[in-house]
């Protein structure tokens, strides 16, 4: 689950949403049960909350995949 702050985006498989230009939106990788966030890829990095200024088309994926435990 990808959700977002200021709200917009709260989405499964694939979504998007509309932010003015100049906003900070930060995205935020939540597992569901069984599963693990395993990081961002494309205009975001790493395994925190992805942090971007809105200044055009941003493009992000997040990475879940099945808990090993």
């Amino acid at each position: 689950l990808v959700t977002s702050t200021p709200a917009g985006i709260d989405c499964g498989t694939i979504c998007s949403s509309s932010f003015p230009d100049g906003s900070q939106v930060t995205l935020h990788a939540q597992a569901s049960l069984h599963h693990v966030f395993l990081g961002w890829s494309g205009d975001c990095s790493g395994t925190g909350d992805c942090v971007s200024i809105m200044n055009g088309d941003k493009s992000v994926t997040a990475f879940f995949d099945l808990d090993s435990d």
